[in-house]
C-alpha cells in the first residue's frame, strides 16, 4: 500500500508513511490515523500536475520534513482537500521549512473543506508562488474550517519567519465561520499574511485576500519588522469577518500597503455579522494601518491601538511622482500612547485621508491628533479627534511649500494639554464647519516651518525576504521639513464652537474666519486678518485682574465682540480690539460685561475698548454696542475718538457726553444716567401720595361733620372711591416726572360710638383700602433733560384705624393710624424692570373750628399734620443692584372750608375748600449698585381747590363727593386732577 500510495496509488492505509509523490493526473487519500514521516528535511508529499490528495477525516501528521505539502507547478494544476472532520498536523524542521508551498508557475489549491482543521508549525506556514497569467494559487478555508500557523526562525538559517505568502496571481478565501489562526514568534519580516511580489512575472497580476462575513482572521506577530497583513504591489484584500492582529516588535505595523508601481493596491475592512476589527501594535514606528504611494484603505467599525514611539493610528503616505495614497474610515477608533504617536498622518503629495464617525484619542508626548505633512489632505465629518499627551496638537499641519487642505464638518477637535490646530510651514486651508474646538493653549498657532512639528523621519528599512534576487527591494523615506518657510493659514468656521488663543509668528499670516460661530478667547491673540461674519467672539472673564487684547492687522464684519470691562472712570482697565497697521470696518457690535466695576463719571475719554496702532484706522460706524452698558446708576455709550488726534481712531465708553461749554469754549461732561434709575427711585413717593390718598382729610372721607351727627347714636359704615390724575416733577440727580394715574376703593365701619351729655362724641373705626398708582416716568437719562425713561405701577393694601371727636357742630378731631403694603414694578423703556415691595405706617392727626358769619353758612379753618413712615426691600434689575434707604415724611396741611346750608343739615350742603400744603424737606437716596446714590428733594409746598357737596338720601343715608385740582407753589411742576364719590350709612 506504502508503494502503490508513493507512486500514484489511489488510497492508502497504512499508519506510517514516508515521504511520496501523487502521480500525474493521480489522487490519493491519507485516512485518519495515517502519518508521514520524513528523515529530517524533503518535502513531505509532492503532488503533481493535475493529481488531486485528499485527508480523509481523522488526525493525520507530516513530521520530520523540509516541506510539508509540494503542489507541482502546471498549468492544469493540484489539488489538496483537507475533508470534512479530518485534523491535519505538519510539522517542518529545517531552516527553510514551509507548511504547505506551491511552485512558481503552479495551479494549486489548497481547500479546507467545513469542520476541517489544518495546524502548520515550522520557519514558514504557506507560500503561494508565483503564477502565470491565466493561473491562480488558492488557499480556501470553507465554513469551520481552521487553518492554525506556527512560526519561528529556525537556526541556521534567515529569521523571516511568515505565516502566509502570496506572490502574483494567487489568493486566500476564508468563508463564513473559517477561521485563519496566525502566530509568528521572533524574527525579522515575520509577517502574519503577506501579498508579496516578485520581477519573476510582471506586476500586473493580483493577489486576492478575502475573508467573508462570518470569519476569523487572528494575528499575532512579535519579531522585527513583522507586520500583522502586508501587500505590496498589486492586490486586493477584501476582510468582512473578524479581524484581531496584534504585533508586538518595532517597526511591525497592524496592516501594511504598498501598491509600489502596480496599477492598484486596495484594502476593505468592515466587519459585518456581529463581527470586529481590532488591530493593536505595541512597537517603535508600528503603525496601526500604513499606505503608500497609492494604496487605498476603505475600513469601517474597526479599532486601531498602538503604544510604541512614533506609531501611527491611520498613515497614508506619498513620495513625489507617485500615485495618491488614500484611506477612507467609517465609524473607526484609533488611540494611540506612545511618544510622537499621531492618531492620524497623511503625508506626502496628494495623501488623503477620510474619517467620517470616528474617535482619534492620543495620550502621548507629542501625540499629536491629526497630522498633514506636505500637500495632504485631511476630511472628517461627525468625529472627535483628543490629543492629551504633552505638546500634543488636535491638528498639526505641517509643509514647506506645499498646500493643505482639512475639512471638518460636525464633531470634535480638542488638545487637553496643548494648541488644537497649528500650521507649521507652507499654506493650510481649514474649514470648520459645526466643529468644536478646543484647545489648552492657543486653538490655531501659525509659524515657521520646522517650529511645531519635530519629528524623526519615517524609515522603511529594504526588504530582501519579497524575492532575494532584486536588486532594490522596496523602501520608503518620509522626507524632513526645511526650517524658516513661512505659514499661511486659511481658516474659515461656519457654525463651529472655538475655545482657546490664536498666536501668529513674526513672518507668518492668519487669515480667519467666522460665520455664525462663536469663539471664547482665554488669553491675548493676534491674527493676520479677521472677518467676523456674524459670529460672537468672547472674550473669557479676567484672572487676577488681567484683562486681555485680540490684535489684528485688518478687521471686518458684521458680528459681536464680546469684551470684559471693569466700568468705572477714565482709564479702568478693560479687554481690547487693537488694530496694528490695518483697517476695522463693516458694522460689528460690541458686547461690554461689567467686570465688577461699581459705575462712575467719566471725566475725560473715558475706558478705551478699541484701540489703534502704528497707523491703524476704524470706519466710522464700524463698531456699536450690542446691548445697553450700565453700571450702578450710571449708562455708559460708545464713541469713536477723543479730545486729542491721536485718539481719533480709538473707541472708548463713556458714562458722560463731552460737550463745549458755549460760553467759555472749554470742554464740560454731562453725566449719562440709565434709564432705568428714575422710575425706581421715585417709588416710595408715589407710594407714600397712595397712602396719602387713602388716609385724606376728615371730609374727604367721612363727607362732613353734619353726617356723623345726622347718626346720632347709631353706628355707621362707610365706603368711596378717589381717583387722581397727577403730573409732578421733584428736583434730584435725575430729575424724575410721573405723569399717570391714582385711584383708590375704601370701605370702613364704626366700631364704636359713644355720644355724652356734653354734646361730645367719640367714634372709633377701622377701614381697609386698594389703591394703585401707573404712570409714566421722565428724568435726566442719558445726558437729555426730561427724556423719556419708562414706568412705574405700584399697588397698595391698607389697614387704619379712626378716632373721631365732635363737638356738635363747633369743632372736630380725627386721628388716624394706617399701615400699607406695596408691591410693584418698574420698568424702563427698554424693558428692563424691577420687583418693588415695601411697607408704610401713617399717622394723622386733624382739627377744625367752625364760624357762622350767617345761619346758613359756616367757615371752618383746618389744620392737619402727617407722619409717614416708609421703607422698601432692597431689589434689583438686570444691571445693579437697588438699596433704598427708608425713613420718615412729615406733611403739614391748613384748609379753609365753606359750607352752605349749615342750618339745614336735612338739605344738600355744598362746600368749597382751599387748602395749603407744605411737606417738610427731605431728601431720600436710592443706591444702584455699590455706592452710585441717586438721590431726590422730595420738599415741595402745593395748593388745591375742591368743591363738593353732601346729600341726605334719606334718614340713614347720605351720599358725598367732591372734585378738586392742586399745584404746586414753589417751581416744580404738579398739577392733579381728582375727584372722590363716598355713601355713608348708619344703623
Amino acid at each position: 500500500m506504502a508503494a502503490a500510495m508513493a507512486f500514484g496509488g489511489s488510497s492508502a492505509s497504512a499508519a506510517t508513511l514516508a515521504p511520496f509523490v501523487v502521480a500525474p493526473g493521480a489522487t490519493s487519500t491519507i485516512n485518519g490515523g495515517d502519518s508521514v514521516i520524513g528523515a529530517g528535511s524533503g518535502t513531505g508529499i509532492r503532488v503533481s500536475n493535475g493529481a488531486t490528495l485528499n485527508f480523509a477525516a481523522g488526525t493525520s501528521t507530516i513530521q520530520q520534513v523540509g516541506l510539508g505539502i509540494f503542489g507541482a507547478s502546471g498549468a492544469t494544476g493540484s489539488t489538496i482537500n483537507f475533508l470534512t472532520g479530518s485534523n491535519v498536523t505538519i510539522t517542518t524542521v529545517t531552516a527553510t521549512g514551509l507548511g504547505l508551498q506551491s511552485s512558481p508557475g503552479s495551479n494549486t489549491t489548497f481547500n479546507l473543506d467545513s469542520n476541517s482543521r489544518v495546524t502548520l508549525i515550522g520557519y514558514q506556514g504557506v507560500n503561494l508562488g508565483h503564477s502565470p497569467a491565466g493561473t491562480v494559487n488558492k488557499l480556501e478555508i470553507g465554513s469551520g474550517a481552521t487553518l492554525r500557523i506556527q512560526t519561528a526562525p529556525v537556526a541556521g538559517g534567515q529569521a523571516w519567519a511568515k505565516g502566509v505568502m502570496l506572490s502574483s496571481n494567487a489568493s486566500v478565501t476564508v468563508a463564513a465561520n473559517g477561521v485563519l489562526d496566525i502566530e509568528t514568534t521572533g524574527g525579522q519580516y515575520a509577517r502574519g499574511v503577506e501579498l508579496g511580489t516578485s520581477m519573476t512575472y510582471p506586476d500586473a497580476f493580483d493577489r486576492r485576500f478575502t475573508a467573508a462575513a462570518g470569519s476569523t482572521l487572528r494575528v499575532k506577530t512579535t519579531g522585527l519588522t513583522s507586520d500583522g497583513f502586508y501587500m505590496l504591489g498589486a492586490g486586493e484584500a477584501v476582510m468582512y469577518g473578524t479581524t484581531d492582529i496584534h504585533t508586538t516588535g518595532n517597526d511591525s505595523s497592524g496592516i501594511f500597503l504598498y501598491q509600489y508601481n502596480s496599477p492598484v493596491s486596495r484594502l476593505f475592512l468592515a466587519p459585518a455579522a456581529g463581527g470586529t476589527a481590532n488591530i493593536r501594535t505595541e512597537g517603535n514606528e508600528s503603525h496601526g494601518l500604513i499606505g503608500i504611494n497609492g494604496s487605498q484603505a476603505q475600513v469601517s467599525d474597526a479599532a486601531f491601538q498602538t503604544s510604541g514611539a512614533a506609531a501611527v493610528g491611520l498613515y497614508a503616505y506619498t513620495a513625489a511622482g507617485q500615485t495618491a495614497t488614500a484611506i477612507q474610515a467609517t465609524r473607526a477608533t484609533v488611540q494611540t500612547s506612545g511618544t510622537g504617536g499621531f492618531g492620524l498622518l497623511a503625508e506626502g503629495a496628494a495623501s488623503r485621508i477620510t474619517f467620517d464617525a470616528g474617535t482619534v484619542r492620543t495620550t502621548g508626548a507629542l501625540g499629536h491628533g491629526a497630522v498633514l505633512h506636505g500637500a495632504s489632505t485631511l476630511s472628517a465629518t461627525g468625529s472627535t479627534i483628543a490629543a492629551s499627551g504633552a505638546g500634543a496638537y488636535g491638528l498639526l499641519l505641517a509643509s514647506d511649500t506645499g498646500t493643505q487642505q482639512a475639512t471638518f464638518s460636525g464633531g470634535t477637535l480638542s488638545s487637553a494639554a496643548g494648541n488644537a490646530i497649528g500650521v507649521d510651514g507652507g499654506t493650510a486651508n481649514v474649514t470648520l464647519t459645526g466643529t468644536s474646538v478646543t484647545g489648552a493653549g492657543d486653538w490655531l498657532r501659525v509659524a515657521p516651518s520646522g517650529s511645531l512639528l519635530t519629528r524623526t523621519p519615517t524609515s522603511r528599512a529594504l526588504d530582501p525576504s519579497i524575492d532575494p534576487t532584486w536588486a532594490t527591494p522596496p523602501s520608503f523615506t518620509s522626507a524632513p521639513l526645511a526650517a524658516g518657510s513661512p505659514a499661511l493659514a486659511n481658516v474659515r468656521a461656519v457654525n463651529a464652537q472655538l475655545s482657546g488663543t490664536v498666536t501668529t509668528d513674526a513672518g507668518s499670516v492668519s487669515n480667519v474666519t467666522l460665520v455664525d460661530s462663536t469663539w471664547t478667547m482665554t488669553g491675548n491673540s493676534n491674527i493676520t486678518t479677521l472677518v467676523n461674519d456674524p459670529s460672537l467672539i468672547s472674550f473669557s472673564a479676567p484672572q487676577g485682574g488681567v484683562f486681555k487684547t485680540l490684535t489684528v492687522r485688518n478687521y471686518s464684519g458684521d458680528g459681536t465682540i464680546a469684551l470684559n470691562t471693569y466700568l468705572g472712570s477714565d482709564g479702568s482697565p478693560s479687554d481690547k480690539l487693537v488694530i496694528d497697521g490695518g483697517t476695522a470696518t463693516g458694522t460689528s457690535k460690541l458686547s461690554i460685561r461689567n467686570a465688577g466695576g461699581p459705575g462712575a463719571q467719566t471725566e475725560s475719554a473715558g475706558i478705551m475698548v478699541v484701540d489703534t496702532i502704528n497707523g491703524g484706522t476704524t470706519a466710522p460706524g464700524a463698531f456699536t454696542l450690542a446691548e445697553p452698558v450700565t453700571a450702578g446708576a450710571h449708562e455708559y455709550l460708545l464713541y469713536r475718538g477723543a479730545a486729542t488726534a491721536d485718539q481719533a481712531q480709538n473707541w472708548y465708553l463713556r458714562s458722560s457726553t463731552l460737550v463745549i461749554d458755549p460760553e467759555t469754549g472749554e470742554p464740560e461732561t454731562i453725566p449719562n444716567y440709565r434709564p432705568e434709575t428714575a422710575p425706581a427711585v421715585i417709588a416710595p413717593e408715589i407710594a407714600r401720595q397712595v397712602a396719602g390718598r387713602m388716609l385724606d382729610t376728615f371730609h374727604d372721607r367721612m363727607g362732613d361733620q353734619y353726617a356723623l351727627l345726622s347718626s346720632g347714636e347709631r353706628k355707621a359704615g362707610w365706603a368711596r372711591v378717589v381717583g387722581q390724575r397727577l403730573k409732578q416733577q421733584w428736583e434730584g440727580t435725575v430729575e424724575p416726572r410721573f405723569k399717570g394715574n391714582l385711584w383708590i376703593g375704601q370701605a370702613g365701619a364704626d366700631l364704636l360710638e359713644r355720644t355724652r351729655h356734653d354734646n361730645l362724641s367719640d367714634r372709633l373705626g377701622l377701614f381697609g383700602a386698594y389703591g394703585q398708582a401707573s404712570g409714566h416716568v421722565d428724568g435726566f437719562v442719558e445726558g437729555v433733560h426730561g427724556a423719556s425713561a419708562g414706568s412705574l405701577r405700584l399697588e397698595s393694601y391698607g389697614l387704619g384705624l379712626y378716632w373721631t371727636r365732635l363737638k356738635q357742630t363747633n369743632w372736630y378731631w380725627d386721628n388716624v393710624l394706617m399701615g400699607n403694603y406695596y408691591t410693584g414694578r418698574s420698568r424702563s423703556d427698554r424693558g428692563v424692570g424691577a420687583d418693588l415691595e415695601g411697607w408704610g405706617l401713617t399717622a394723622s392727626s386733624e382739627a377744625g373750628y367752625s364760624f357762622f358769619p350767617r345761619s346758613d353758612l359756616m367757615l371752618q379753618p383746618q389744620v392737619q399734620l402727617i407722619y409717614q413712615y416708609t421703607s422698601f426691600n432692597d431689589t434689583k434689575d438686570e444691571y445693579s443692584s437697588i438699596r433704598y434707604s427708608g425713613g420718615g415724611a412729615v406733611t403739614g396741611r391748613i384748609g379753609l372750608l365753606l359750607q352752605g346750608n349749615a342750618d339745614q343739615p336735612e338739605k344738600i350742603r355744598p362746600y368749597a375748600r382751599v387748602n395749603l400744603w407744605h411737606r417738610f424737606s427731605r431728601g431720600e437716596s436710592v443706591v444702584f449698585g455699590a455706592s452710585d446714590a441717586v438721590r431726590t428733594e422730595y420738599g415741595a409746598t402745593s395748593a388745591d381747590l375742591r368743591v363738593g357737596l353732601v346729600a341726605p338720601m334719606n334718614k340713614r343715608a347720605e351720599l358725598y363727593a367732591s372734585a378738586g385740582y392742586g399745584l404746586n407753589l414753589d417751581g416744580n411742576v404738579r398739577q392733579a386732577y381728582f375727584g372722590n364719590v363716598g355713601v355713608r350709612y348708619s344703623w
